[in-house]
């Protein structure tokens, strides 16, 4: 049923790091989140088929954007090693929306800049420890 679906117009993305705190929800074009967990196999003696057990979660979160003019405080806030919180909230921050808080490391970003269209960013952070 369409009227259950929600679109990303609303959506809160922002980044808290030692850099600075650069809300990306203004220029985002998509972001991407992969929740995971390692396993440890489990299958012993007469087993005939594998079995496993979960063990340690991470997270890997896609974001990309166009990088606005003057971008000088997001290129530093999205280096490669810079640490930070990386918050996103599909629906927006009202109260009962889904949101997710995730300790993290920039991996870094990279910068595309076509000849005829808006350069654009995209970052991967990976989690660094526990999330809520």
């Amino acid at each position: 049923m369409a009227e259950n679906n929600i679109t990303g117009k609303d959506a809160y993305i922002n980044w808290a790091s030692s850099a600075g705190t650069i809300n990306l929800s203004g220029d985002y074009r998509s972001v991407s989140i992969k929740e995971n967990t390692d396993t440890a196999e489990t299958t012993a003696g007469s087993d005939t088929h594998k079995t496993y057990i979960p063990t340690i979660k991470s997270a890997t979160i896609d974001y990309s954007g166009l990088f606005p003019t003057g971008g000088t405080a997001l290129y530093a806030a999205l280096a490669a090693g810079v640490q930070g919180t990386l918050t996103v909230a599909p629906e927006g921050t009202a109260t009962g929306k889904l949101s997710k808080a995730y300790t993290a490391i920039s991996m870094g970003a990279t910068f595309d800049t076509p000849y005829a269209d808006v350069v654009t960013v995209n970052c991967t952070f990976q989690s660094n420890g526990a999330w809520s």
